[in-house]
């Protein structure tokens, strides 16, 4: 599902389990939600299972917003399955870097709170 999450952004909801055979339809939403040229949040509190399909479909859409200057952002940080893939596959990194930060800045936020 896509939403206008106020003023300017645009967010899409990913569910269920997203692996190889599913990922069409993710890439999908998101490229929808994208070509409104708003910024896009992308919601994967849902997703119940993952393969790197799904992360690296994320990284690719991070990288394309920002070679179009346009602001993403998960709609919360990567948590349960998705955190541990990211974990799993090597892409978080300390200290953090930029990836690292897309994916956990608001808990790095909430933890200076």
């Amino acid at each position: 599902m896509t939403q206008d999450t106020g003023v300017g952004w645009s967010r899409v909801s990913l569910e269920g389990p997203i692996d190889l055979t599913t990922v069409q339809a993710a890439y999908e939403r998101i490229k929808s939600a994208a070509e409104t040229g708003a910024a896009l949040e992308i919601d994967l509190r849902d997703v119940t299972g993952l393969d790197l399909t799904l992360v690296q479909l994320i990284e690719s859409a991070r990288r394309t917003a920002a070679d179009a200057d346009i602001a993403i952002r998960l709609a919360a940080p990567a948590a349960g399955a998705v955190l541990e893939t990211l974990q799993r596959g090597g892409f978080l990194s300390d200290p953090p870097d930029a990836r690292t930060q897309f994916w956990l800045a608001q808990a790095a936020r909430e933890d200076k709170g």
